[in-house]
């Protein structure tokens, strides 16, 4: 009787062993780290300084826009809005403007009524140009060019990336969203809840 306890025990345990061996070899590997957020100074659309530390904690989507442009700019914040609808609480929309000489917090505040930007969830940066810059271009591995031409239609002003970057709790970013995908909502939404373990 002992030898059977035993003989059941021996494979219970070696089953158990086996259901974890392959849950981990099953378990889809952790995203890669593309970059890292480097301190910051910005200020938001509330006139509230914003650093890396006030994000820490939480999973961001960021992307580039500026109030002006009248074309890609609108269709991402379309897009962000309705990002916004659906997100799990405690996730962060992060809008980034090219035009910080112009987008002041003020108009920011404005542009982000338009699309009923909640100020608890999607914070709208500015601040010095450089160091806008280079976080969009540095850290978050966006493309954003000044033009230099001041006769150029509104929406060739400025030149940015229609991404979506999506940045965990640690402030690494870990994924890159194209806007222009047919489904570029449900891969950012999928992207963030895999972050969180959701999915």
């Amino acid at each position: 009787m002992q030898s059977f306890i035993q003989r059941a025990l021996w494979a219970t345990l070696i089953v158990s062993l086996l259901t974890v061996a392959v849950a981990f070899v099953l378990s889809p590997k952790p995203p890669p780290v593309l970059s890292r957020l480097q301190d910051f100074s910005l200020t938001n659309q509330l006139g509230v300084p914003v650093t890396r530390d006030s994000l820490r904690g939480r999973i961001s989507v960021v992307n580039v826009v500026f109030s002006r442009c009248p074309t890609q700019c609108r269709r991402l914040s379309s897009q962000m809005q309705r990002i916004q609808s659906r997100i799990p609480s405690g996730v962060r929309l992060i809008t980034l403007t090219a035009d910080p000489e112009f987008d002041t917090p003020e108009v920011l505040k404005r542009y982000g009524l338009e699309y009923q930007a909640s100020a608890e969830t999607w914070w709208m940066l500015t601040g010095a140009k450089s160091e806008v810059y280079r976080v969009a271009v540095n850290d978050l591995k966006f493309a954003v060019v000044e033009s230099g031409d001041r006769s150029a239609r509104l929406e060739d002003l400025f030149i940015h990336s229609a991404d979506f970057g999506i940045v965990d709790s640690e402030g690494r970013l870990r994924f890159i969203v194209h806007s222009e995908d047919p489904d570029a909502e449900d891969q950012v939404l999928r992207s963030v809840k895999r972050l969180k373990g959701i999915l």
